[in-house]
């Protein structure tokens, strides 16, 4: 199903300042502790300028986005893409841009030649869950059909990361 009523694009540095909103608003809508606008810009700036880490904006003005951290494995020349968040403002969804981010991320890794795609979601999160199965993602390991999990250990407790719990993209993306 193809939304192309989205306006859909990979963020540059140039977006850190938009993407770090969005970012502040999903952390503060689900509760979850965020550094200074300020702090988050020069931080994502950063990030979008690297190889390994890309966005994707949805809407112009951006209403919403995904973040994605790019790891290399052993089991292929790819790398692999762990959706670390994605998010909708609330006065957008139902309407089918969560979906146009999902797809236009897909593209944009094949492309890039990235071999999979992994996210986590919190037990609970039906509605998550749902959603990234609609799209392709499993809970199970493709291989031997066995459950997957996916393990956190904070190695840095000074380090502000999300709630483990919400490590790669844990809440609904409510698209």
């Amino acid at each position: 199903m193809a939304h192309s009523t989205f306006d859909v694009r990979v963020a540059s540095p140039d977006d850190a300042a938009s993407l770090a909103t969005l970012l502040r608003d999903f952390n503060q809508e689900f509760d979850a502790p965020v550094d200074e606008q300020t702090a988050l810009e020069g931080r994502l700036s950063r990030l979008l300028a690297r190889r390994d880490f890309f966005a994707v904006l949805v809407g112009d003005p951006a209403f919403g986005f995904a973040t994605v951290a790019l790891r290399a494995t052993a089991y292929g020349d790819g790398e692999v893409a762990a959706l670390e968040d994605l998010y909708i403002r609330p006065d957008a969804r139902g309407q089918g841009a969560g979906s146009a981010l999902i797809e236009s991320l897909g593209q944009h890794a094949r492309a890039r030649g990235i071999v999979a795609a992994e996210v986590f979601v919190d037990e609970p999160d039906a509605d998550a869950l749902r959603f990234y199965q609609r799209h392709g993602f499993v809970h199970h390991d493709p291989g031997t059909g066995e459950r997957a999990f996916y393990l956190h250990h904070n190695l840095d407790s000074g380090t502000r990361l999300p709630h483990p719990e919400r490590q790669f993209g844990s809440t609904a993306p409510k698209a």
